[in-house]
Formats: structure tokens, C-alpha cells, sequence
């Protein structure tokens, strides 16, 4: 049985590539845009989470605001770059942040960003923001799906 027909009736999706038009993108008017990818057993907030976030280029947005986790997280640019707390960062190049380290207000170049964020689990991916108008906004489009 090949792994497509094993992760359907499992009723687990199974991903081609990171621009896969199956994933589940949440996005609410702005120029980013995120799926969740949990790895491990369903259910299972204690294991890691993949956030892969797909940044258009043009105007910031109030989730690339200065944050930070309450878990280790780390940023791996898969496409494009982006420029983040004074280095830009290229395709196989990751940044590493510690938890509660303040972090944030990424610039997407010229042809946009993919990226994936992972977190050591589900509760470590709740962003705490700066601003908190960018926290009411975080919490009202994305809190209910960690």
C-alpha cells in the first residue's frame, strides 16, 4: 500500500511539496499566509508542530510583529529570503530562538518567503507580541488552531 492510500483512510493528509494546494492555509487578507503541520500521533500536543508560513513581498503584517515563544523554535527558509534581527537568511539557512527570546518583524525579498517554523510542541508555537493590537489580531484569526 503506498504512504497516499495508508494516510487517507487514516484521515491524515499527505503532502507533495511545501506549495501542496492540499494544505489547510489560514489567512485573513494579509500577505502571509500559514499552514500547521503536526508531527506525531493526532491529538498529541506535546508533539512538534511545523507552521510553514508563505510571505508575499510588500507591507508588513501584524504577524511578523516582534514576538516571542514560550518554547525553542527555529526559522528554515526554504524559498526566497528574508531579513530578521539584522541578517538575512537564504534557502537551507535557519535561525534558532531560544524561548522567551524576542524576536520578529521579518522583510520578505523581492519574490516573497517560504519558511518553516517548528516548535518543540503545540503550546510552544503561541506567539506573545509586542504590540497588543497584534495579539488581539493573532488570537481572533489563528488562537483556535493551537
Amino acid at each position: 500500500m503506498s504512504d497516499i492510500e495508508t494516510a487517507t483512510p487514516a484521515g491524515r493528509g499527505y503532502y507533495t511539496s511545501i506549495t501542496d494546494p492540499k494544505f489547510t492555509w489560514h489567512k485573513r487578507g494579509l500577505n502571509a499566509r500559514i499552514a500547521l503541520l503536526p508531527v506525531g500521533e493526532d491529538g498529541d500536543k506535546d508533539a512538534p508542530l511545523v507552521g510553514i508560513v508563505w510571505v508575499n513581498v510588500g507591507p508588513a503584517d501584524r504577524l511578523r510583529g516582534r514576538h516571542m515563544h514560550p518554547g525553542d523554535a527555529i526559522n528554515l527558509v526554504v524559498d526566497g529570503a528574508m531579513y530578521m534581527d539584522g541578517t538575512w537568511l537564504q534557502p537551507g539557512q535557519a535561525k534558532i530562538v531560544p524561548a522567551e527570546k524576542n524576536y520578529g518583524d521579518a522583510i520578505a525579498s523581492a519574490n516573497g518567503c517560504i519558511f518553516l517554523e517548528i516548535f518543540e510542541n503545540h503550546g510552544a508555537a503561541v506567539p506573545i507580541f509586542d504590540d497588543p493590537k497584534n495579539q488581539e489580531y493573532f488570537n481572533e484569526v489563528h488562537g483556535q488552531y493551537l
